[in-house]
């Protein structure tokens, strides 16, 4: 137990501001982070949401589509103009048999004191799998 939470005092604090964000239920937390011309990019399903607006619209989607959706921070690190913030991805995906946990790394870019950009990293196959959906399961209406 030592350890982890060593880990977690490494994260930087916009890290754990990022990561608290997700779970507070108000979108507006994730998206007072970020700059007015920020990018927000989920890799995994290659979307792309710009400025404050476009991250509360991303979040509020994703709470739509995974219950109990939480981003714990396990680990991190701060370079000059940016952030890595490593941690575990979870929820249970509307209609799912079963709930997933996957990793997730995070890119943030700052300007200031403030995100410009991000870059979420995880294993949607991994997701899929976890919660017991075929690799082919696209959220309905899309």
């Amino acid at each position: 137990m030592g350890v982890a939470k060593h880990e977690k005092d490494r994260v930087p604090a916009i890290g754990r501001r990022w990561a608290a964000a997700w779970t507070t239920g108000d979108t507006r937390d994730l998206a007072r982070l970020y700059t007015k011309d920020a990018v927000y990019t989920d890799r995994a399903v290659n979307l792309v949401f710009r400025g404050p607006e476009g991250v509360e619209e991303w979040e509020t989607g994703s709470h739509q589509l995974i219950q109990n959706l939480r981003f714990e921070a396990t680990g991190g690190f701060r370079g000059r103009d940016g952030v890595v913030v490593e941690g575990v991805f979870s929820g249970h995906i509307v209609g799912a048999p079963r709930p997933f946990a996957v990793p997730l790394v995070t890119v943030l870019r700052l300007r200031g004191d403030l995100i410009q950009s991000s870059n979420d990293y995880y294993n949607r196959t991994e997701i899929l799998s976890d919660s017991g959906l075929p690799a082919d399961w696209t959220p309905p209406g899309s």
